[in-house]
């Protein structure tokens, strides 16, 4: 396929307040351009594609974002000369949300075909599952996380950035092998929805919980394959263009650090920001620090080490007496990073023929594990596999 048939080259141009333009992200990225070949991508490159669809959606001002984000992060500075970014445009108009769900998945299955990463500047939040759909022709078990701070999950009857989840609860576990929802708001979510969500042993961390063991919610995000990143997530004072403004929420910084963890994860494909209103954000700080989460997560993915458990170089193996009779849990931890992973025994072959997983998990996990407490990580990923 050829790109330039799905995509519109930017006119963006860097806000002016940022660092030089010879030090900043317009030395690292290579513009698609009109009458111009398309960029050759090779393996780890970064590409940035504009999603501007909102038509199933109450959010009119998202068809305006991808632009404003990118003159945001035009202006701010510069990466590594090993960082290569390739600004792909904006999705083409299409007569109907449905051929832009089409012309999102082959777009996306594209890129991924030739091992890059993609930085997808949204639009609206139920692009997400065409953009998982693409994902999954590559990579099997997928998990994914929502940032988000609340249950997208109204009804079956439609399909809309409010009412998509019920999509991916319909895949089968060598599709989508976890849903983590991220710092959901208690008095914006159904609990009946929740504890349907719960049952099928998805993960959904409350926001005081992130909030207060940020560093607990590393481990899931380092799993996850895709991170779709609803900006109402965010505090109104923080980040005041959105549709569904709330006075609690994450703070600017810890949103950036959870776009850092999702750089340095091995696994993350794909880093999605969406549901931008530009029409409820005069001043442009939304979009500013939209720029910041995106230049987070591109710095930190210039650091990604290659770490795979499986291959025991430069890991140190624990092994710990469970207290659970025929069960053994086995540990490593990275010489590098000093990260955590964890073994789960499976007896499904033929999804895993090894008969086990290995999943992030935290220092915690492991100390908790040595008092003979088995970790609620390590109990809900072992339901899912019995």
């Amino acid at each position: 396929m050829n790109p330039a048939d799905y995509l519109d080259p930017t006119e963006a141009l860097p806000k002016s307040g940022g660092v030089r333009k010879n030090v900043s992200t317009l030395e690292n990225i290579v513009p698609f351009k009109y009458g111009k070949a398309f960029p050759t991508i090779k393996p780890n490159d970064i590409v940035l594609i504009g999603m501007p669809e909102n038509r199933n959606s109450a959010n009119p001002g998202a068809s305006k974002s991808p632009d404003l984000i990118r003159s945001f992060l035009y202006s701010l500075s510069g990466f590594p000369s090993k960082v290569k970014i390739i600004d792909a445009g904006n999705l083409k108009p299409t007569k109907t949300p449905a051929d832009s769900y089409s012309a999102v998945k082959d777009i996306v299955d594209y890129f991924i075909s030739k091992g890059a990463i993609i930085v997808i500047l949204g639009g609206t939040q139920e692009l997400s599952f065409p953009i998982y759909q693409a994902i999954s022709n590559h990579h099997k078990s997928l998990s994914i996380s929502f940032i988000d701070s609340r249950l997208d999950l109204e009804n079956e009857e439609d399909f809309s950035s409010t009412n998509y989840l019920y999509k991916f609860f319909s895949e089968p576990l060598e599709k989508v092998f976890n849903i983590s929802l991220l710092g959901y708001q208690g008095y914006l979510t159904d609990h009946k929805q929740l504890d349907v969500f719960s049952k099928t042993n998805h993960e959904a961390l409350r926001l005081g919980f992130v909030r207060g063991n940020i560093r607990e919610v590393e481990p899931t995000l380092r799993d996850s394959t895709f991170v779709s990143f609803d900006l109402s997530a965010i505090r109104y004072s923080d980040c005041p263009g959105n549709i569904y403004p709330s006075p609690n929420g994450l703070y600017a910084e810890e949103a950036c650090q959870l776009a850092r963890y999702s750089g340095l994860s091995d696994k993350t494909r794909c880093f999605g920001i969406f549901e931008y209103n530009s029409d409820s954000d005069p001043s442009s700080m939304s979009a500013h620090l939209s720029a910041q989460l995106i230049w987070h997560f591109i710095e930190a993915c210039s650091q990604r080490r290659n770490e795979i458990p499986e291959n025991l170089i430069d890991f140190k193996k624990f092994i710990v007496d469970s207290g659970t009779p025929r069960i053994e849990m086995v540990f490593y931890k990275s010489q590098l990073s000093d990260n955590w992973w964890m073994e789960i025994p499976t007896n499904n072959t033929s999804l895993f023929p090894e008969q086990k997983v290995i999943v992030a998990c935290s220092y915690n996990d492991y100390t908790n594990a040595s008092k003979q407490e088995l970790p609620e990580r390590w109990i809900r990923i072992y339901n899912k596999l019995i």
